[in-house]
């Protein structure tokens, strides 16, 4: 359990700069991504999922010591990296899980009788 709290904090450690960052690239991607849904008005859900895994690859990236966050070239490279991997992970996890619905529900386009 003190292995799951260590992360835990750790994720909610981000400072305000990067965090920032990965909100406003999470929201140009999600201004993107609306075009595409079924359900436009739904991408405020799908906002923090994105939001979320892009601070959780931050997180890796900075246990793994990857760069010098003293550096601002090397962070703000890194977080962007952080922000799309998340981006990544975030949308194909929302698209399973639609399509995943999709399947339960079972509603599929009746097709058209053919003319005689």
């Amino acid at each position: 359990m003190e292995f799951l709290v260590k992360h835990a904090e750790g994720i909610l450690a981000v400072d305000w700069m990067t965090l920032l960052v990965i909100a406003a690239l999470c929201g140009l991607a999600c201004y993107f991504i609306k075009d595409y849904m079924a359900n436009p008005p739904m991408i405020v859900f799908v906002y923090p999922v994105l939001v979320f895994f892009s601070v959780v690859a931050n997180y890796a990236i900075t246990l793994q010591q990857t760069y010098n966050p003293k550096k601002l070239d090397e962070w703000l490279m890194w977080t962007i990296m952080a922000a799309i991997a998340g981006t990544m992970v975030g949308t194909c996890l929302v698209a399973a899980l639609a399509g995943l619905r999709e399947r339960l529900i079972g509603r599929h386009p009746r097709q058209a009788k053919p003319a005689r």
